[in-house]
């Protein structure tokens, strides 16, 4: 029976027991951070690599290479990454058209602030010069 995160091979060495121990705990964490945060990694600008799944895991990368795991242990870390890749991509394509559509409206929003504050200078404009009208003739009388 191969080695897995659920039911190593190795499964007397307590070493290799607590690796996969903290390599299913990492993997946790990091789902559960991506919910919490709109289905966005919060750190590693994003990313989630074998790298920083191991980083978070304290397990040197070159562990998964060993005989013992790597085709077991690395291939479903590497499998787990790719669900998680896909399920962030989708999200980040999903926050592009978000992000797009909030300055599209911030765009037309300003658009209509500018042309307000264009009547308001040309009223204000308006005002003083009647201002300045009334104020001679005033003078006049």
């Amino acid at each position: 029976m191969p080695n897995s995160l659920l039911e190593p091979n190795d499964a007397a060495n307590p070493r290799t027991q607590a690796m996969l121990q903290r390599l299913r705990k990492a993997m946790q964490d990091i789902e559960l951070e991506v919910a919490a945060h709109q289905g966005v990694y919060p750190y590693n600008h994003g990313r989630v690599t074998q790298s920083e799944l191991c980083r978070r895991a304290d397990v040197k990368k070159a562990t998964l290479q060993t005989p013992l795991h790597k085709d077991t242990t690395r291939v479903e870390v590497i499998e787990w990454l790719d669900r998680l890749s896909a399920q962030l991509a989708g999200t980040r394509d999903a926050n592009r058209e978000r992000v797009t559509a909030v300055a599209d409206d911030l765009a037309q929003e300003l658009r209509a602030v500018q042309a307000e504050l264009a009547l308001a200078r040309a009223q204000i404009a308006s005002l003083l010069e009647e201002n300045a009208r009334l104020r001679v003739a005033g003078h006049a009388h």
